[in-house]
């Protein structure tokens, strides 16, 4: 931002003093707080064409491998973005749980659903700590760009882990660099998530590279 703001200036010495002011400025905006926007507004930040450009969904749910009869849980499904993917994936015979602690979200998700014909597809209010999944119940849970989130994220992790069946998989993906303005209270590393998971009982089985800037890691149940 320096640089481009020197350029406006052919003299070098009328920017020199006012350095140390932008430069304050710019760390200050950084180190704001990030607070969720209202719903609608929140959704159009989720469905932007280039937040989906990056991320690739299409790819992502080719390579976690879902099948016809399986029972995936969208974990932080937001505005229904993997949701409506997943449960188009594993049709007929399988199901979509959309896990969210915001109401509206999963109003728009069953909304979107419903416009396109989508039948298999259950929204479930979450709480901050838990998924309230059914014990047993999936076959995969993702949690794409949500974790970081997650205040407790150990005890949730532990809290998810009575819903995959015994050969069920958790999918992880979230942010390794390249962190968003805002967001640097909820930055953790991949220790921090190896020692999360560790601890509520999970192994990796694989990881991928497929989205810059973020990790993607599959786990089962130790």
């Amino acid at each position: 931002m320096l640089v481009r703001f020197a350029c406006r200036f052919r003299n070098l010495a009328v920017l020199i003093p006012l350095l140390p002011l932008l430069a304050a400025a710019s760390f200050s905006a950084a180190q704001q707080p990030w607070h969720q926007p209202p719903a609608q507004e929140y959704i159009r930040i989720l469905e932007d064409p280039h937040r989906i450009a990056h991320l690739k969904p299409q790819e992502i749910i080719k390579t976690l491998g879902l099948k016809q009869g399986d029972v995936a849980a969208d974990v932080g499904s937001g505005s229904g973005l993997f949701t409506r993917l997943m449960a188009q994936t594993v049709k007929p015979g399988g199901k979509v749980y959309a896990v969210d602690i915001d109401k509206e979200l999963l109003k728009h998700v069953a909304k979107t659903a419903a416009e396109q014909g989508i039948t298999n597809i259950t929204t479930i209010l979450g709480e901050p700590d838990s998924p309230q999944l059914p014990r047993d119940s999936l076959d995969l849970a993702l949690i794409c760009d949500t974790l970081h989130h997650i205040e407790k994220r150990e005890r949730y992790l532990e809290n998810l882990k009575p819903a995959p069946k015994r050969s069920g998989r958790l999918a992880i993906i979230d942010f390794s660099d390249d962190w968003p303005a805002g967001h640097e209270p909820m930055r953790f590393s991949l220790e921090n998530l190896n020692e999360w998971t560790s601890r509520a009982g999970y192994v990796l089985s694989a990881e991928y590279n497929s989205v810059p800037g973020n990790f993607f890691r599959i786990y089962r149940l130790r």
